[in-house]
């Protein structure tokens, strides 16, 4: 699904999406089946503090594998997206079209930890 100028950080299939793939830059991405989601929260980012320029939003998704956290800004719609099973892909931007419309998502940063089996 390509991108879109209307939403540059993230694609929808305007239908039940089985997979959630996470795109780290050009080259990396990261998928998890949609049935393996446990829970996901929205809260302001803990590290963020006074810094103005520090993503204010954490979405965190615990995976049945792996956790994923999202920073960002106006992350509220992801979250309405992966509610609805209607998000197919999260994107990274570069800082630089953060502002650039001050009424969309804008995804900083996407890390993704592993659960390690015991």
């Amino acid at each position: 699904m390509p991108l879109t100028k209307e939403d540059p950080c993230y694609t929808s299939a305007g239908k039940y999406c089985a997979c959630v793939e996470f795109h780290l830059d050009e080259e990396h991405r990261h998928g998890f089946h949609t049935s393996q989601l446990i829970d996901y929260t929205l809260e302001p980012n803990p590290d963020a503090g006074d810094d103005k320029n520090a993503p204010p939003q954490k979405f965190a998704l615990a995976f049945s594998t792996a956790d994923v956290v999202i920073l960002g800004w106006r992350l509220g719609l992801l979250a309405d997206k992966l509610r609805e099973n209607d998000l197919a892909t999260v994107h990274v931007l570069p800082k630089r079209y953060a502002d650039l419309d001050r009424h969309k998502s804008f995804v900083a940063s996407i890390s993704i930890t592993p659960i390690v089996k015991g």
